[in-house]
């Protein structure tokens, strides 16, 4: 019944001069491994593929592609395609463009092991990462199990699929040597997106020195057909490629900057709102500018996903240059890249030049998220935000 009347409420919202789209469903060709959620009457549909299936100069991760909600496309493809460790004074590791294609097991049930299943207590997640484990300020618990035994678990390769009831989660792991990072999607009932991504550590190595992790989505929307979408910062309209940086107080009515995509003849699109653990690092907090902007609209070409078609393991800078170039994105195909950093911090280290009790306390091997929130806008969406974050309210268009 709730499907019933949430598609019904849709319809009613859709002006009479704009056409309803004919739903349709994603045809997906080996690798690739179709999701629909939930099994009858789908509302999310899209074609998955693992990190060591995935596209990029070694690889991008979780990939999601030809994403619909409602039987109408949303995206081409969600990834992240950059991703980069920097070490504070160049010491330890100095910095490194790490690689996104190597999978690693996840502790989880094998209901929900490559294929959608259901969760049975939402309390208890069915598929656990090494960054989920990792709450501790010192300690590293290794590969999968992670010194877990749940009964019923098991270590498996692949994507999770997760149903939640009012949403679908998938999970997927992978492994740049000692580094463990977790990428996850969660999609609403409502129509909202939410990537997140976990910065973990399977053995401690370069713990004891400060430094920086950095993870580049890069989203390919195509709304309501290919090469008709506008991106907007805030609710103005951009026609070159350009880059911008997180403003918590800098967005309308003294809210935060969001971007969005939509297509221009419908209407219909996404706006992207940083989350509140994104605003926890200053976006080139190490001072080296390897990392210098949060936010990237370019047009999209085939085949370039990312800055760089080759990979160089001690590349350490994203060279925004060659992704924001002065091309036209009015009215044309868009790949966004969305950039999220944390800090993972050692004894007697931060902020610099402190010392004793001025120092921040070793949280190193505390696994941080973060990640946006993609929200419908237009037409096909009846929502407004409360509170510049993540929570929304129904009863007004955006």
């Amino acid at each position: 019944m709730f499907r019933l009347r949430y598609l019904f409420a849709l319809v009613l919202l859709v002006p009479a001069a704009v056409p309803v789209a004919r739903a349709a469903s994603p045809t997906c060709v080996a690798p690739e491994v179709k999701l629909s959620w939930p099994s009858t009457n789908p509302i999310w549909e899209m074609c998955w593929l693992g990190p060591d299936q995935s596209v990029g100069p070694r690889g991008s991760g979780m990939e999601l592609r030809n994403v619909y909600w409602n039987g109408q496309l949303v995206m081409r493809r969600a990834h992240a395609p950059m991703l980069f460790a920097e070490y504070k004074d160049g010491f330890g590791g100095d910095c490194y463009r790490d690689w996104k294609d190597i999978r690693t097991p996840i502790f989880s049930l094998p209901a929900v092991q490559n294929q959608l299943g259901t969760v049975p207590d939402p309390n208890s997640p069915a598929a656990i990462t090494s960054c989920d484990r990792s709450d501790q300020p010192t300690q590293s618990y290794g590969t999968c199990p992670f010194a877990l035994s749940n009964p019923g678990y098991t270590c498996a390769n692949g994507v999770t699929i997760e149903d939640l009831g009012d949403s679908v989660r998938l999970t997927a792991q992978y492994i740049a040597d000692w580094y463990m990072y977790s990428s996850r999607f969660v999609f609403y009932s409502d129509g909202r997106m939410q990537p997140s991504f976990g910065f973990g550590n399977r053995n401690g190595t370069f713990n004891d020195v400060t430094h920086w992790h950095h993870n580049y989505w890069r989203f390919e929307f195509d709304i309501d057909g290919l090469g008709n979408n506008v991106v907007s910062i805030d609710n103005t309209d951009q026609s070159v490629e350009f880059s911008d940086v997180r403003n918590v107080g800098g967005g309308i009515g003294g809210g935060p900057r969001t971007w969005s995509v939509r297509n221009a003849v419908s209407g219909n699109g996404y706006r992207l709102v940083p989350g509140a653990s994104d605003y926890a690092f200053q976006t080139n907090e190490s001072g080296r500018g390897f990392h210098t902007v949060d936010f990237m609209a370019t047009k999209a070409h085939v085949g370039e996903y990312g800055d760089t078609p080759s990979y160089d393991l001690f590349d350490c800078e994203m060279h925004k240059e060659n992704l924001v170039n002065g091309e036209s994105i009015a009215n044309t195909n868009q790949a966004l890249y969305y950039h999220v950093s944390v800090r993972d911090t050692t004894a007697n280290s931060w902020p610099p030049g402190c010392s004793g009790g001025s120092c921040l306390p070793q949280d190193s091997m505390v696994c941080k998220k973060a990640g946006p929130t993609l929200v419908p806008i237009g037409p096909w969406a009846d929502y407004i935000f409360a509170n510049g974050f993540d929570v929304l309210v129904p009863g007004a268009h955006l």
